[in-house]
């Protein structure tokens, strides 16, 4: 309890610190392109929302078939950035 507060004064604390921030900064990457591509998947499905009343009338579909189309979009954008994470 009494080294609480006391500067490192061991090489490898001072070491492993300066490898933390490197990996931080490749982390910080990832997060942006997790962030991005989760972004383009919501820009996507809006895409396709404002879409579907045009579909609607040309492929003369139910509004079950409409959902079917939204619902395997959204699954064709979603699977590919789970699979990404789970790299």
């Amino acid at each position: 309890m009494a080294n609480i507060g006391k500067a490192p004064c061991h090489e490898g604390v001072i070491l492993s610190d300066l490898a933390d921030r490197s990996a931080t900064g490749r982390q910080s990457w990832a997060l942006a392109a997790a962030i991005l591509g989760s972004s383009m998947a919501f820009i996507d499905a809006t895409v396709v929302n404002v879409a579907l009343p045009a579909l609607h009338s040309a492929l003369h579909a139910t509004i079950s078939e409409m959902q079917w189309v939204m619902e395997c979009y959204s699954l064709s954008l979603v699977l590919p950035l789970t699979g990404g994470s789970l790299v």
